[in-house]
């Protein structure tokens, strides 16, 4: 009796520990906002991004009615209908973040709503995120989720059912699991399934083959049991990372080290044509996350400089001060950081450690040249909550590091609007009729310098008109909850 009592203890303990590691016991945000929802209003003389992402349209009028954009064009607005002046302003359509995970922090929503991020993707989503969406769809505040089911992975015995517990995947050892876990979350809602690094290639090509049955996307990471001739040959739409491929020409390399980091550039620069128009005729998107892998090496070497730089106040406290039970589990903080060195690591160590991070990265740049010189579709993505992407915030970091990456600011506009929502066929995406009224307001050219994605004076999400102060409020009262639940100090915040 005592040996249960014990064990059903234990088991608490842990789940609870995990809960709080994905954010569970965060106070909930509740701001206070003036907007009310409106049937119908309008955009006066403002200029509108092109469906093309290439150009803004001067002297235009939006009318919305119904959470629905009914007319775009020049010409005044008709009496009796709300409209905003936009005079000197800019109007895009909300933005995308296409690699984001939500885990348990509902506040998060309210950061992506006040960063103009008015659609996200799921990438390993659980029945609660399902639940949020739902809500949303129902007038939460919130963007609009495309939910990725939980990522599959094989694992046997015991380790099987410790891994899919601890880290919310869907484990597989064969055919029949396959099958009866897609057939599941289709049934329950999921858009779409995604492979993890974890799946061995018999079940890669199972659930290739059944996604396909099933007429659901394939999306996600390349398994390492893997190689890019089965996600050729297979019927992926889209590859979670640029970085993945890094992975897989490492693999074909030989693996390097901080001595043949050179040798492996030249090798992924040989083979980056081939993969890039592998992408281009199999019709496989690409997710960015290129300002995390840029930063890991930085996470390493000056990682209290970039948490100063993030906006930490903002990410989920549970999620930042990670959890007892696993010293690399979700943390953030110096003491949890999942990228930060070993303890003990001596000076030369370290600097070997810094070559092949720098290399790491340096590779997936060297693959996004190929893939822009050879029109492969880029989705903008940031891994959000993984260290130090702050949900929101992260994704105009991520539209500058695509910029500076060589991407114009059109590609880059286009990477977060009108091909994610060709992607998950959203009907938003871009300002044209018919179309959701999904909508931020700028103050500043994006076009002319793409940091001004930040410059948000108004959100608009349907029948929600959200203006600066409403956006502010939500911002606070983000902050203030996370204050309230934070067990450690910030350090210089």
């Amino acid at each position: 009796m005592i040996a249960v009592l014990g064990t059903v203890s234990s088991y608490l303990f842990v789940d609870r520990e995990l809960n709080r590691m994905y954010g569970a016991f965060v106070d909930v945000a509740e701001p206070e906002l003036e907007a009310e929802a409106a049937e119908t209003y309008a955009l006066a003389n403002v200029n509108v991004l092109a469906p093309e992402a290439d150009r803004f349209i001067p002297g235009q009028s939006v009318i919305v009615e119904d959470g629905l954009i009914r007319t775009v064009g020049a010409g005044d607005v008709p009496e009796g209908i709300r409209a905003v002046d936009g005079q000197g302003m800019y109007l895009v359509p909300g933005f995308t973040d296409s690699h984001v995970h939500l885990w348990e922090s509902a506040n998060d929503l309210l950061l992506y709503v006040a960063n103009g991020v008015t659609q996200v993707r799921e990438m390993n989503g659980q029945p609660n995120n399902l639940a949020w969406k739902r809500e949303i769809e129902e007038g939460r505040i919130g963007p609009e989720i495309f939910v990725v089911a939980p990522q599959f992975a094989t694992f046997v015995g015991f380790e099987g059912v410790m891994v899919g517990w601890t880290q919310r995947k869907t484990i597989v050892r064969n055919r029949k699991d396959v099958e009866r876990a897609v057939a599941a979350f289709k049934a329950a809602g999921y858009d779409a399934l995604k492979s993890s690094s974890f799946l061995s290639r018999e079940n890669y090509d199972q659930l290739s083959e059944v996604a396909a049955e099933a007429g659901m996307p394939l999306v996600g990471h390349i398994p390492v049991a893997t190689d890019l001739d089965a996600v050729w040959r297979g019927n992926a739409s889209e590859i979670a990372h640029i970085e993945e491929l890094v992975k897989q020409l490492d693999k074909e390399f030989g693996g390097y080290g901080p001595d043949e980091a050179g040798a492996f550039l030249e090798f992924v620069r040989e083979r980056s044509d081939d993969v890039a128009q592998n992408l281009v005729r199999e019709g496989i998107m690409v997710t960015s996350t290129l300002d995390l892998v840029d930063s890991f090496h930085r996470q390493k070497s000056q990682l209290k400089e970039e948490l100063q730089a993030a906006e930490l106040e903002y990410e989920n406290p549970g999620i930042a001060e990670g959890t007892v039970i696993a010293s690399r589990g979700m943390g953030w903080l110096p003491e949890v950081n999942i990228y930060r060195w070993p303890e003990g690591m001596d000076e030369r160590r370290q600097a070997r450690s810094l070559i092949y991070w720098k290399a790491y990265a340096e590779a997936q740049h060297i693959l996004l040249d190929a893939m822009l010189a050879h029109g492969v579709d880029i989705l903008a993505g940031t891994d959000a909550n993984v260290p130090v992407m702050v949900p929101g915030f992260s994704l105009h970091d991520e539209l500058q590091a695509m910029n500076a990456a060589g991407m114009s600011s059109s590609e880059v506009l286009a990477s977060a609007t009108v091909k994610p929502a060709a992607f998950m066929a959203s009907n938003t995406g871009e300002i044209s009729a018919g179309r959701k009224a999904h909508l931020v307001l700028l103050r500043d050219n994006p076009l002319e310098d793409i940091s001004a994605t930040r410059e948000i004076e108004m959100v608009m999400l349907g029948t929600h008109v959200f203006d600066r102060a409403d956006l502010d409020a939500m911002l606070q009262s983000v902050a203030d909850a996370n204050a309230a639940s934070r067990k450690v100090a910030l350090a210089g915040k």
